[in-house]
């Protein structure tokens, strides 16, 4: 598929899309991507990152697993160092 084929793609989808819809999907986007910033800034902690967010660990939890966030990719391993 090249770029013209996906650009049309994209738009017949967006006029199928409702303000509505897109609004809820900018604010899902914008919800996933500052939990994903919580979780890397406190290494996967979801009760720091809930603090930081002014939130609660159960929110956060229930928003990792509706966007299906991997807390593993932000946790640092035991034998791996920080520089």
């Amino acid at each position: 598929m090249n770029f013209c084929s996906i650009v049309s793609v994209a738009m017949k989808w967006n006029e199928m899309l409702t303000d509505a819809d897109l609004l809820k999907l900018n604010v899902e986007d914008f919800e996933k991507h500052i939990i994903i910033s919580a979780l890397k800034r406190t290494n996967g902690n979801q009760t720091k990152a809930a603090k930081q967010l002014g939130t609660t660990k159960r929110i956060i939890s229930y928003r990792v697993n509706k966007y299906n966030i991997d807390l593993e990719h932000f946790r640092i391993k035991k034998n791996e160092y920080v520089t």
